[in-house]
């Protein structure tokens, strides 16, 4: 091998580690052929040239300010060839489609070096692999959709968990394996680990290894009594309506709509807000979720994947979690489920936001602060129609922490924002006995609920965006045993006898993780496909794809709202139905 010994405008060949580079600065300086690499590969990088040209900023800053840390010493070329560390690195770059990443996203075309490269083949086989790996580690930590609130949805309230370029250059470098830690790159929770392997199997066989969960169908026949049809079949199971045999006006066949099915639809349409027929047309089709079943498909477990990359690393010890598509809400102790429940979330015009925070207090008896949203879009109409909602609802009204009288004020000149609208406990509070608080900007929570019939809906989107647990009591039981020691006597006796607004502030905060996962693997490893219903993983899916202009982002119901102004009709118009179900915030 040889050194490089460069002066004032002019270079000699000398064997190799005897001499190399004197620069202007520092003219008696020698330096290895490794080291003139080093200047090449920094001088790429600085004229913006080759590889180099198409890297962001940060990635290029944080080569240059790293490579001048070294003294400009190559982190990948040895011996002037690519050293061992380059190869398990560009072996493990190159299995990213493994991992739900494209290895063809990755240049490393310039890092197939001839026999004899010369110093510029090697700088910029440097400056590839270099570039490759900090593409890799941003990618493997959720880097292509960078701000998915901004991106895809303000929905989803999450941020990728990107290291930044200086600290995965110093890793790298510092490894034992560097292939191991490109691995270690990726979320390493099991759930992710379980959708990984899912996706090489998917990969390695036929499609019809899909699970398929049994939906009705939203487009069909309209179903009514005395009609035989598969869907009926259907109907029964989501319906729990067996066949009865010997019950007058029964059917034998579970094919065929019989009293039992019709009895359950007619329940099924009043519990909806649906006109009561007992008929299972378009509208009955729709409420049911309808769409085709959903499938596990290799797209469906990418976005999946990706939405991995975006949880926090450490979920936490102890933590509550709560999945939007399997209306389930758990509590999680050492990775072990210790409480779960049904929810439910809310409506697809009014979605539960997809967020992380902390859990710090457990309230029994609440009160109701009604929101702004629901002031403006609820409240304040109906106010200037001359309704009597407040009164309907046992809401009461404060200004600056007085009392007043509703129809004291002229609602079209008011703001309603600055008034104090609550419910305060009692059977009919829509938060029921308790709610669990972990402040957010998003203004949702979990809570009771005294409609405890709706827990029996498979779709269960009936909120304003809050969730509702459908036994909060055994979830509180859950969290203050971990916190307190408390038993389910304990929670029970401070229900029966505690004070309104009773709040117990916890001496352990708690992580809460609100998801939207529509693949989720069970202990066995065997994936269930949930039904995609806010389009969060459509969305997803085009992101990844590339198709950004394809992506309907909706209106944020969340967002601040604005004052409204409203002129008051002659008449006074009865309360809709619809804003009953508002209540269920």
């Amino acid at each position: 091998m040889r050194g490089i010994l460069v002066g004032l405008g002019f270079a000699v060949i000398l064997p190799f580690g005897q001499a190399s580079a004197i620069e202007p600065d520092a003219p008696e300086r020698l330096i290895t052929a490794e080291e003139a690499v080093g200047i090449q590969a920094r001088r790429l990088i600085e004229e913006r040239s080759g590889p180099a040209a198409r890297a962001d900023k940060a990635s290029l800053s944080a080569l240059t300010s790293f490579y001048a840390s070294r003294e400009s010493r190559p982190i990948w070329i040895a011996q002037g060839k690519l050293g061992l560390r380059s190869k398990a690195t560009i072996d493990e770059i190159q299995r990213a489609d493994d991992w739900g990443l494209r290895a063809s996203a990755f240049r490393l075309r310039q890092t197939n070096l001839t026999s004899n490269p010369s110093r510029q083949e090697l700088a910029a086989a440097e400056i590839a692999l270099s570039l490759a790996v900090l593409k890799y580690a941003h990618h493997a930590r959720g880097g292509r959709i960078i701000e998915p609130s901004r991106q895809l949805t303000t929905y989803i309230d999450r941020k990728p968990q990107l290291l930044p370029p200086s600290v995965v250059l110093t890793e790298i470098v510092e490894a034992e394996d560097a292939g191991a830690y490109l691995r270690e790159l990726h979320p390493q929770h099991p759930q992710f680990l379980a959708l990984r392997k899912a996706l090489l199997k998917q990969r390695g066989v036929s499609e019809e290894n899909g699970i398929r969960q049994v939906r009705l169908p939203a487009y069909g026949p309209q179903l009514s009594l005395g009609k035989r049809h598969p869907d009926v079949a259907i109907l029964r199971h989501l319906l729990d309506a067996p066949v009865e045999a010997g019950r007058e006006g029964a059917a034998s066949d579970p094919k065929v709509f019989d009293v039992t099915v019709d009895e359950a639809v007619r329940a099924f349409q009043r519990e909806n807000g649906l006109y009561v027929d007992g008929i299972v047309g378009r509208n009955t089709r729709s409420i049911f979720g309808g769409g085709e079943p959903a499938t596990v498909s290799e797209q469906m477990l990418l976005a999946n994947m990706e939405q991995w990359r975006w949880m926090p690393r450490d979920l936490g010890e102890f933590y509550v979690t709560a999945n939007i598509p399997e209306y389930q809400v758990r509590v999680v102790n050492n990775d072990r489920v210790v409480h779960s429940e049904r929810m439910i979330v809310g409506k697809t015009d009014k979605q539960t936001p997809v967020f992380s925070d902390i859990m710090e207090t457990v309230v029994f008896h609440p009160f109701w602060g009604v929101p702004n949203s629901i002031k403006v879009n609820e409240i304040l109409p109906s106010l200037a129609r001359g309704g009597r909602v407040l009164q309907r609802h046992n809401l009461r009204l404060q200004y600056r922490g007085r009392p007043v009288h509703p129809d004291s004020i002229d609602w079209s000149r008011t703001d309603i924002r600055k008034f104090h609208v609550y419910q305060p406990p009692g059977g009919s509070n829509v938060l029921g006995e308790v709610k669990f608080l972990f402040p957010n900007k998003h203004q949702v929570y979990m809570h009771d609920t005294p409609e405890k019939h709706l827990f029996k809906q498979n779709e269960r989107t009936f909120s304003h965006g809050c969730m509702r647990i459908r036994n909060p009591l055994r979830l509180a039981k859950a969290v203050l045993q971990h916190d307190r020691g408390w038993t389910m006597d304990q929670v029970n006796r401070t229900v029966d006898a505690g004070p309104e607004n009773n709040n117990i502030t916890l001496n352990n905060k708690v992580p809460v993780h609100v998801t939207y996962f529509t693949a989720v693997a069970d202990e066995d490893g065997n994936v269930q496909a949930l039904r995609d219903i806010y389009g969060h993983e459509k969305r997803i899916r085009l992101a990844l794809a590339g198709r950004w202009n394809e992506i309907r982002k909706g209106r944020d119901h969340l967002a601040p709202v604005k004052p409204r102004r409203i002129v008051r009709p002659q008449y006074n118009d009865p309360i809709s139905d619809l804003f009953k179900q508002a209540f269920g915030f």
